[in-house]
């Protein structure tokens, strides 16, 4: 992973707290259950035993790629502008294909939620976002076409 990760302080802290359950009550948890699995006997078909295995492969493997984010990370915080939109604010943005006007809330690729719009600053709507002054359009490119914004007030 080679890619710089784009962070606030609080998601870097929500990954923090993740990689350390899972290195210290996931293993654990997993390791009382290959435990317990190992003492019924022939682990060839031994159902409880396969999935523990399972399960241990996939928090080792969700280990390694949380230490590989937090590695590759750049805790970044919202500038104090009262102009430019940018992490962990929410603005009026009207979507002009659509005539509509919808708060919009920057975060991080780990904080993202579309339902609610906490757009990742990773995704084609928050890449043309990001840093946008007021009163500025911008046409995003996005896999469904291209669609103009504009950010009409922060929040």
């Amino acid at each position: 992973m080679s890619n710089k990760v784009i962070l606030t302080e609080s998601a870097k802290k929500k990954l923090e707290d993740e990689l350390e359950f899972l290195k210290t009550v996931k293993r654990v948890e997993i390791k009382a259950a290959l435990k317990a699995a190992r003492a019924q006997g022939d682990l060839s078909e031994n159902a409880d035993y396969s999935a523990a295995k399972d399960d241990q492969s996939l928090n080792e493997t969700k280990i390694l790629d949380l230490e590989a984010q937090l590695k590759n990370s750049i805790v970044v915080e919202s500038s104090d502008s009262k102009t430019i939109f940018d992490l962990n604010k929410t603005a009026l943005v009207k979507f002009y294909d659509v005539d509509e006007t919808e708060e919009v809330t920057l975060v991080s690729s780990i904080e993202a939620d579309a339902k609610n719009m906490k757009i990742s600053i990773d995704s084609p709507l928050g890449k043309a976002l990001y840093k946008l002054e007021i009163g500025n359009k911008v046409t995003v490119t996005s896999p469904d076409g291209d669609y103009d914004v504009e950010v009409i007030e922060i929040i």
